[in-house]
């Protein structure tokens, strides 16, 4: 890794220094050396310029798209969850309704005498009287 750096600095130097060089030439012959290749460099480096502000404002909204897709992931989860727990449901209403000696749910007669007595008033009011005191609720 220091290599590395050390590489890059000396070639850093290298190229300055051969810049420098280059505009004393031209500014001594009066010439500017090479023109179409320094336009086509300059449209260049303001490409790359322009690409890197992109880049940069992108990076800086990255923190606001994660959490914008963490919570589309964790409502994915939620639906599959519900999803899942809809079909459990289901097959424990199954597996209750196999286990079950009864199978279907029929209404009989109760078997409380207490529930019979209400049950026998209740039949044994008006209708109208019924409707009157239901309304009122």
């Amino acid at each position: 890794m220091y290599t590395f750096a050390v590489g890059g600095l000396a070639a850093s130097i290298v190229g300055l220094c051969a810049l420098f060089a280059l505009k004393y030439v031209e500014v001594r012959r009066g010439a500017v050396f090479m023109p179409r290749a320094r336009l086509q460099a300059d449209r260049w480096a303001r490409m790359t310029k322009a690409i890197m502000r992109f880049f940069v404002a992108r990076i800086e909204q990255l923190p606001q798209d994660f959490i914008l897709f963490l919570r589309m992931l964790v409502h994915i989860g939620a639906i599959v969850f519900a999803r899942g727990a809809r079909a459990a449901e289901h097959g424990a209403h199954k597996v209750a309704d196999r286990v079950s000696y009864k199978h279907r749910f029929e209404r009989g007669e109760s078997q409380s005498a207490f529930l019979k007595s209400v049950s026998d008033h209740k039949n044994s009011l008006d209708p109208a009287q019924t409707r009157i005191r239901s309304e009122e609720m």
